[in-house]
């Protein structure tokens, strides 16, 4: 289907090229470029850079740039002088050549396009030092003329013809040998294009002899381009009819005519040493006032920019600000300003107010302020600044049935646009962006209107030649170097304030402050684990050095424990094997053995100490005397009165557990308080000690004496527990706890 369709189109579109009556159209720039010979010569402002790696400019040139963008021509430069390339263009060496007159004669030697490309006047120049030329033609008799040799020739003689002056005429072959004869003083003047001609501070332009038009002329033997020319050109003049214009002002403002002053500027650049300009306060970036009383703005630079082009250096200018428009307008009157800015309201209200307005400065579009929906202008109720009489002159110009309410500024005129009092107002294009930032105004909308706005010099009427100054420097400068001045001055408008800053981003500050929080709080959180990490790292390697030396105090405690009741053991064997040995021999043995268990008891006692002191359960002296006297006490006593010392000692009791993992030990007490009448019970660790207890009546014990080492559950853990039994009367029953060194002193006693 899809073929089918194709085919059946391509059929159709054959036909009907096929029984068209006009033939089939392709656009020059269409396919492969043409390749096209230009006579490219020197020559100031209008074409420059006729060598080879040169940069080309000049008016000349970026019209045939401009014409290549319609025909699709590639240029192929030949670098000559004027004479040589107008002569090759007659020979056909070469295509084009710009910058030619018409002339009768020439029309059978080459092709002229139906429109010229400039238009141009003939000048005659002097020294400005030389007083011995004038206006007066009859000045040049007997001079020394230079002049190019073409058309400009037939015209200078003509004209000198005319007047009946008979002068010496040079004729040069380019215009940089012409001027630089001049430059030197070889000649007294030169006729030529004053356009085509850079300033010269020394250079005074007299008279005009002749204007002509100027020509892109074509090589005889290629009517195909002309034909391409003339089609390109009338395109170009349809599409962009001030392209000459434009063209003219980009590059003769910097030529000897543009600066050449007329009678009127000379007389007063003569009559004046000074200029007094007159300035609008409160209308940035145009002017104002600052804070320390100096003019600012736009005015004080673009003054000094006039000045120093026209190459006039000896005038004092002098700035006063004015608040109200018309006082203003009345100062240029009564003569004491010599100029006025900004200025604007066209013809018809210019010369109500007396002056005359220069070429526009600054030409820029004006906004319609205005709140909620936009509705049309016609007929609205505009808020116009009292001292302004430009906005005034905008709105009565072209909104004519609008009504009008004054208010005392700009900024009151944007409340009453925001309070709803009026419906909108106007702002200056260049002030709009930079005023609206103001929060104040941030219910207000813009939009551009469709009429654009001139802010102009003013100059009293009748005042000539400082208008004509001023045209002259303002076409040269261009509305360029005031809109860059512009942007630096309109920031003034409003100082954009922090808080206007947060308010108008307030979604990123939040975001912000949302990200510094988070990260912070991770970072805290980060860091607080951190350190519970450290700290039960810590704890944990505490805990296990703590285990460590806990094991080994109970390792040692443990140790000395055992060793001592088994030493003790054979010593108290040994100590009863003396009453059943008589061979003196065997006595010297067992001396010799009981001093060895004195000596291995020494040394059990100082580990002891040792691991008494490492796990807190050392005696203090008080408590070692206090002791001490407490067992001297049960060995000097009898057997009759040994209960009731046990009882100025607390320890009392009928029914007494005992607790403790040596037999021999448990045998040496339950032996020392059965003497005494107690009844005894024994264990040898916590587990069975709590059984019991658990198992026994109430109050079938009366007191328990447990040692503090004990294996499986130590002594402190099985206190805990009986602490903890339901049965109360149990879980009061008296503890004393008895360390390896109570125990040691025990032994002492009953040994």
């Amino acid at each position: 289907m899809k073929k089918s369709r194709s085919i059946i189109l391509m059929l159709i579109l054959i036909l009907s090229f096929s029984f068209s009556n006009e033939p089939l159209k392709v656009n020059a720039n269409e396919g492969a470029s043409k390749i096209v010979r230009v006579g490219y010569y020197e020559n100031e402002v209008f074409e420059e850079g006729a060598s080879e790696g040169a940069i080309k400019k000049g008016y000349a040139y970026e019209y045939y740039r401009k014409i290549s963008e319609y025909t699709g021509w590639e240029y192929e430069y030949v670098y000559v002088d004027f004479v040589t390339a107008y002569q090759m263009l007659l020979e056909g060496k070469v295509d084009l050549v710009a910058g030619l007159a018409y002339t009768d004669e020439r029309t059978d030697l080459m092709l002229y396009p139906d429109k010229p490309m400039g238009s141009e006047a003939y000048n005659i120049i002097k020294h400005e030092s030389d007083n011995t030329i004038s206006n007066d033609p009859s000045t040049l008799n007997n001079k020394t003329i230079g002049v190019l040799d073409s058309n400009i020739l037939d015209s200078l003689v003509l004209y000198l013809d005319d007047n009946k002056v008979t002068a010496n005429i040079v004729t040069y072959k380019d215009y940089d040998e012409l001027f630089a004869a001049f430059d030197k003083g070889e000649l007294d003047a030169v006729a030529g294009e004053t356009d085509g001609t850079y300033s010269r501070n020394h250079a005074d332009v007299l008279t005009s002899f002749d204007s002509l038009d100027y020509y892109l002329c074509v090589n005889k033997k290629r009517p195909d381009l002309l034909k391409e020319l003339d089609e390109a050109q009338a395109q170009l003049y349809q599409e962009e009819p001030d392209y000459r214009s434009l063209l003219r002002n980009k590059y003769f403002a910097v030529s000897l005519s543009s600066k050449a002053f007329s009678q009127s500027e000379r007389i007063w650049l003569r009559n004046n040493s000074s200029l007094r300009v007159g300035y609008l306060n409160n209308y940035l970036p145009y002017s104002n006032t600052s804070k320390n009383g100096e003019a600012e703005g736009i005015v004080v630079d673009i003054i000094p920019e006039l000045l120093k082009n026209l190459g006039i250096n000896n005038l004092e200018v002098s700035y006063t600000g004015f608040d109200n428009y018309d006082d203003m307008t009345a100062a240029l009157s009564n003569d004491s300003i010599d100029v006025a800015f900004p200025v604007s309201g066209g013809l018809f209200y210019s010369e109500e107010d007396g002056l005359n307005l220069s070429n526009p400065v600054l030409s820029s579009i004006t906004n319609l302020i205005y709140r909620n929906k936009y509705k049309s202008t016609s007929g609205s109720d505009f808020a116009v600044n009292q001292n302004n009489k430009m906005q005034y002159y905008y709105i009565k110009t072209y909104y004519p049935d609008s009504t009008i309410s004054f208010y005392p500024s700009t900024e009151d005129c944007l409340k009453a646009v925001v309070d709803g009092s009026v419906k909108c107002t106007t702002l200056n294009g260049l002030r709009t962006n930079d005023m609206l930032k103001n929060r104040a105004y941030s219910k207000l909308s813009f939009r551009q209107l469709s009429y654009s706005d001139n802010r102009c010099f003013g100059v009293k009427i009748g005042n000539e030649g400082l208008l004509k100054l001023l045209n002259r420097s303002l076409s040269i400068v261009g509305q360029d170097y005031a809109l860059n001045l512009a942007y630096q001055y309109s920031e003034k408008l409003y100082n954009y304030s922090t808080v206007d800053e947060i308010f108008d981003n307030l979604w990123v500050y939040a975001i912000l402050i949302t990200l510094i929080v988070f990260i912070t709080l991770f970072f805290y959180l980060k860091d607080r684990r951190r350190s519970l990490l450290l700290i039960k790292e810590k704890e944990n390697a505490r805990k296990e050095i703590e285990e460590a030396n806990n094991s080994k105090t109970l390792f040692l405690t443990k140790l000395s424990d055992d060793m001592r009741v088994t030493v003790q053991g054979i010593a108290a064997n040994v100590e009863r094997a003396y009453s059943h040995v008589s061979d003196e021999n065997a006595v010297a043995f067992l001396d010799r053995v009981n001093k060895s268990c004195e000596h291995i008891l020494w040394l059990i006692n100082d580990i002891h100490d040792l691991s008494s002191v490492e796990s807190g359960y050392y005696m203090s002296d008080d408590e070692n005397i206090k002791f001490r006297q407490f067992i001297s006490d049960l060995k000097n006593s009898s057997n009759e009165n040994i209960k009731d010392i046990i009882n100025s000692y607390n320890f009392k009791g009928n029914r007494i557990l005992i607790v403790d993992k040596n037999i021999d030990t448990q045998k040496a007490i339950a032996a020392l308080m059965k003497k005494v009448g107690f009844e005894i019970q024994l264990s040898i660790d916590g587990t069975e000690a709590v059984n019991k207890i658990i198992a026994a009546p109430s109050d079938y014990f009366d007191i328990i004496l447990i040692d503090t080492q004990l294996p499986n559950v130590d002594g402190y853990e099985a206190s805990r527990q009986i602490r903890s039994l339901s049965d109360s009367q149990k879980a009061s029953v008296p503890i004393v706890a008895i360390s390896g060194e109570v125990i040691k002193k025990i032994n002492e006693v009953i040994l």
